[in-house]
């Protein structure tokens, strides 16, 4: 047992030894050559300077629009997961869901595909779970499915 030990021990401080000796071989150095030659800096107009800020604080606030509408869309995505786990739960219960609730989800559902917050594979996995646990919906999930592979062709 003191052996084994020994040698885990031996043969540890040896894999660490070359690692740091790997290490500072490989090391970059960090000093530059003292005869580099440093370009003048040339004074930039301050119009082209006021137009850059211009056309920078528009991306920005077109940015803000964006990144406000993808926060509101990924929240209406997770909306539509939660209407249809609330399908999922009645229907466990027993319970019919509403045919127009679910035709509307549908909707929703391929409006959030053709914005690209949900993905169409996404989309018709969860259609094809629908189909499975809705039967009497089954023409019209079909035509759903149909027109989400139509859009994921379309996008790809």
């Amino acid at each position: 047992m003191n052996s084994t030990l020994r040698l885990g021990l031996i043969i540890g401080s040896i894999v660490t030894l070359l690692l740091i000796i790997v290490v500072y071989i490989f090391k970059p150095l960090s000093t530059t050559p003292p005869n580099t030659v440093q370009p003048q800096e040339k004074p930039i107009p301050t119009e082209i300077i006021l137009e850059k800020k211009l056309v920078l604080s528009a991306l920005v606030q077109a940015n803000t629009v964006t990144v406000s509408n993808q926060a509101e869309l990924i929240q209406q995505r997770d909306r539509l997961y939660q209407d249809f786990e609330e399908i999922s739960n009645s229907l466990s219960v027993g319970q019919q869901p509403d045919f127009r609730q679910v035709s509307d989800l549908l909707d929703k559902q391929k409006q959030l595909v053709k914005t690209g917050v949900l993905s169409a594979n996404d989309a018709i996995s969860y259609c094809q779970f629908l189909r499975q646990i809705l039967p009497a919906m089954d023409h019209q999930i079909n035509q759903h499915i149909l027109q989400l592979e139509q859009l994921k062709r379309a996008t790809s």
